[in-house]
């Protein structure tokens, strides 16, 4: 019997189960924030230096974004970058990196959710039932495109902001036109129905 391949076979998947375990093993609730709040981590008070005791230097990375159309320059801490745990700080004291001011949450497969259960990935149809009404957004296709309006529904709030994406495929260009560019567009709309409507990012402000 070959007694080295017979190893390896059971520590190959021992190794890819410890390796998941400690990426996912945070308890659910770490990843909830309440608006406004946020939670027992991430809150007003919150700093890098804080941060990086818990998830490992590696973990932490500070970049530079541009917002406004490119003419507001923003540098803040990312942590767990291409991850589903990831998130982006933008700090109120940028001396000492403590402090935050707004979070930003965007990603594939976000483990990070909102306490109303909007989360990244949700439906228009969801965000309709959770809203309690249809609402507006602005158009697709430009810096500030996706932008929800809730229409003093369940949703709204000066806490947070939620911005959608579209998978347009199905759509003919006078139906594309309609929803795309500076300009407002109803949840009522019918064509929407055509087209996967969905949160792509979060942005998440402390009080």
């Amino acid at each position: 019997m070959n007694t080295k391949r017979s190893f390896s076979k059971q520590i190959i998947p021992l190794v890819v189960f410890l390796v998941f375990h400690s990426t996912y093993s945070q308890p659910k609730n770490d990843f909830v924030l309440t608006p406004c709040i946020g939670n027992s981590i991430l809150n007003s008070q919150t700093s890098e230096t804080e941060l990086v005791k818990i998830v490992g230097k590696k973990n932490v990375e500070r970049v530079e974004r541009w917002y406004a159309e490119g003419t507001e320059r923003i540098v803040g801490s990312v942590f767990f970058k291409d991850t589903p745990q990831s998130f982006f700080i933008k700090w109120k004291d940028t001396i000492n990196f403590k402090n935050p001011e707004w979070i930003e949450i965007h990603g594939d497969k976000s483990l990070w959710e909102l306490d109303n259960g909007v989360k990244i990935g949700t439906d228009l149809k969801e965000l309709v039932k959770l809203n309690g009404k249809y609402f507006t957004f602005s158009g697709f296709d430009w810096d500030y495109g996706g932008q929800t309006i809730f229409e003093k529904g369940n949703l709204e709030s000066d806490c947070y902001t939620i911005q959608l994406y579209y998978d347009y495929e199905n759509l003919f260009e006078n139906e594309w036109n309609q929803i795309v560019g500076d300009k407002t567009v109803s949840t009522k709309n019918p064509i929407l129905n055509k087209i996967k409507i969905y949160v792509d990012t979060i942005t998440f402000y402390f009080k």
